[in-house]
């Protein structure tokens, strides 16, 4: 098992931010040129936050009519779009405001795109969205894994003010813990001694014992615990006993799957839940996870980090290790089913199912009601994992 450590110096006082992310991040650059636009496309509620507003107040003229494609609803101000499109995307797939007031004019969210942001403590952590086709092409690199790292940034004044950072569910218990849980989680997601399904099984069963530690209070082993699930001894003495616990019940994962499946008429990935495949054979399965297996698990990794799991939704951390098991069989389903004559199309469905898993309330409430009666994550992942 990997062992995550990172050490984080004392900040001279011009710096702004420490931010924790995947070295992908720092290779990422925005280019309308050569992207389909997703964000500037999807219809999407695009906010603009109060200090950018008063900006454009301030900036109103004859010839600048910014607010007038910006309406009021419910305490916020949101870009009003024009045939799902936002009114101020041009012809080459660029930003106006960008291009004619410079990039400090323009709102933190779209500044902020496809970043997820999330302070804990001194430490921002930082992470691109699949919903992004071209931070798609970065996490889902099939040639190498997911790497972290620390940066060191220093913003200018309005770069500070325009940052999107997010809120999380975290408790405020476990915030000191919380980047060393994370990484425990990414450690066992990137055992590659294990295929995939077994390392979902062993975050299980860490998961499992992290809520049972946290609902008695007892933070303070919560670094043991975590020191164990990385360890070698553990790996060769006790996840062979946890593997073979879980007898894999592929009726059941039938079952599963198409109640969560059948719920969904509508969204961005709908054309490839139509042709879902829930039979597919060993050997077919093997293939593609021999030819797929990166992805999936930059995919996992990429989620479980930004996603801030396992408290990306309220509720217990089995409940979000539920949510989230049930997201990746998803993904891999779909993917499943368009390989191998439709594998062309598999990175296009992820960004697709990633914009359903993000903005589509169907899927997401039809998600959260298959797991919703989850009380031993045993249970699920005998319809979902494939053990021994």
């Amino acid at each position: 098992m990997q062992e995550f450590i990172f050490v984080i110096k004392s900040l001279p006082v011009k710096i702004m931010y420490v931010y924790l992310q995947p070295k992908y991040v720092g290779k990422f650059i925005c280019d309308g040129k050569i992207c389909p636009a997703n964000c500037c496309r999807r219809n999407w509620k695009i906010e603009v936050d109060a200090e950018t507003f008063n900006k454009y107040l301030q900036l109103e003229s004859s010839e600048c009519e910014l607010t007038r494609h910006i309406s009021f609803d419910n305490g916020a101000y949101f870009i009003k779009q024009e045939g799902g499109v936002c009114p101020f995307l041009n012809a080459a797939g660029l930003c106006s405001i960008q291009l004619q007031r410079g990039e400090e004019n323009i709102s933190q969210l779209c500044r902020s795109y496809p970043r997820q942001l999330y302070k804990f403590g001194g430490i921002i952590e930082r992470s691109l969205t699949l919903t992004c086709p071209l931070a798609a092409r970065l996490i889902l690199n099939p040639k190498s894994r997911i790497e972290f790292e620390t940066s060191e940034i220093d913003l200018p004044d309005w770069a500070h003010r325009q940052i999107f950072v997010s809120q999380s569910n975290v408790p405020p218990e476990i915030i000191l813990y919380f980047t060393e849980i994370q990484f425990t989680a990414i450690s066992i997601l990137q055992e590659r001694r294990l295929p995939i399904d077994q390392r979902l099984i062993v975050l299980g069963f860490y998961l499992r014992q992290l809520e049972e530690i946290v609902r008695r209070g007892d933070f303070n082993i919560i670094t043991t615990l975590n020191k164990i699930y990385t360890s070698e001894e553990f790996f060769i003495g006790q996840i062979p006993i946890l593997i073979d616990s879980v007898n894999f019940q592929p009726k059941e994962f039938e079952m599963l799957m198409s109640s969560v499946l059948e719920k969904i008429h509508d969204g961005a990935a709908q054309i490839y839940i139509r042709h879902v495949n829930l039979n597919v054979d060993a050997k077919t399965y093997k293939k593609f996870m021999k030819k797929y297996a990166v992805t999936l698990e930059n995919y996992l990794v990429n989620e479980f980090f930004g996603g801030v799991y396992p408290y990306k939704i309220g509720g217990t951390i089995q409940h979000n290790y539920a949510v989230f098991t049930v997201n990746f069989k998803i993904a891999e389903t779909l993917a499943l089913s368009l390989f191998p004559k439709h594998s062309a199309q598999i990175f296009e469905m992820l960004i697709e199912l990633a914009v359903d898993l993000n903005h589509n309330e169907t899927f997401i409430a039809a998600i959260t009601d298959a797991v919703k009666d989850v009380a031993d994550i045993t249970v699920l992942m005998r319809k979902l994992l494939r053990g021994r």
